[in-house]
Parts: structure tokens; sequence; C-alpha cells
């Protein structure tokens, strides 16, 4: 059996990542400390928003799949509730990139 972090620190880590590369990360909604699943909401500011959810790919391998790309907050906000609604365990974690410089930590899938 493969170990795993928690989620819970995961995300504190990579809001001291983020902060250190100064882009403001912050905790939208909280999910299951040990195992939920997590969205990143990208905020680029005049280039749009772009929201990723954490998945595997057909080897295991962590990878973020793209759910979103634009600048419809509404839609974005719908989005995000209805993964939750689904899975309340899900954590959503918001990251401000005015310089548009954030890499995800695995490769990106496209929706």
């Amino acid at each position: 059996m493969e170990s795993r972090i928690k989620t819970s620190l995961w995300i504190e880590a990579h809001i001291r990542i983020c902060f250190a590369a100064d882009m403001p990360a912050f905790v939208v909604a909280r999910g299951d400390s040990d195992r939920g699943g997590v969205l990143l909401k990208v905020d680029q500011f005049d280039a749009g928003i772009t929201l990723y959810e954490k998945t595997m790919d057909f080897d295991g391998n962590a990878v973020w799949r793209c759910l979103y790309s634009g600048a419809n907050t509404a839609e974005i906000s719908e989005k995000i509730a209805k993964k939750r609604d689904f899975d309340p365990d899900l954590w959503v974690l918001e990251i401000e990139d005015m310089r548009q410089t954030y890499q995800p930590d695995a490769a990106i899938l496209d929706g």
C-alpha cells in the first residue's frame, strides 16, 4: 500500500510555498484532513481564472485536471458548489497569481 501525505498537510505546505513566491493563497473550503480531494482555483486576474482538480492518471500518478478556464466567476462558483455538493470532503484552495507564474506540483491534463 502506497503511503500518502495527509491532505491538510499538503494544503498547509502549498500555502507556504505560494506565500514564499509572493502569491497569496488561502483555503476557501475545508474538507477531510486525511484523505480529502483538492480543487485548486488559480486567479490570474486580467488573464482569468483556472480551476484544477487533483486526480490520478491511468498509471497512478498524481495529475491536475483542468475543469475550467475563463473569467466567469459565477460559472466557476457553480462548478465548485456542484463538486462540493457531490463530495463534501473536498478542499478548495485559491491562489492569487497576479504575475501569472504559478505552476502546479504535478502534470496538467486538459478537461
